[in-house]
């Protein structure tokens, strides 16, 4: 099984925008990201990379500056996450995960 990979506040921040424009320069992020909060350059820089390492992420370089683009949707990337997560629980607990799962799905019909 894939590792699973939780996205911290600063992550999904910059996934959003990223989900939002499609594609994205760290500088176009860092600008994004300023409106809101007071954040170095290089911080937005290495989260991005990270992003590219974690499988969130790809780059391409057309000109001086990469280029990211998100690898799934926002939707794909959500389907994905909750599979890896429900297979872990699966994998620990057996039908107990399924029982606590499905009681779960029921309380929010």
């Amino acid at each position: 099984m894939g590792r699973l990979y939780n996205l911290g506040p600063l992550e999904r921040e910059i996934m959003e925008s990223i989900w939002d424009t499609k594609q994205i320069t760290v500088r176009e992020a860092h600008l994004r990201l300023k409106k809101k909060r007071d954040i170095a350059y290089t911080t937005v820089m290495t989260v991005m990379a990270r992003l590219v390492d974690k499988g969130f992420l790809t780059r391409k370089k057309p000109g001086k500056a990469y280029l990211y683009l998100p690898k799934k949707t926002k939707g794909q990337t959500a389907k994905s996450e909750i599979k890896r997560i429900v297979d872990l629980l699966v994998d620990q607990y057996g039908k107990e995960a399924v029982t606590a799962f499905t009681d779960e799905l029921k309380k929010h019909k």
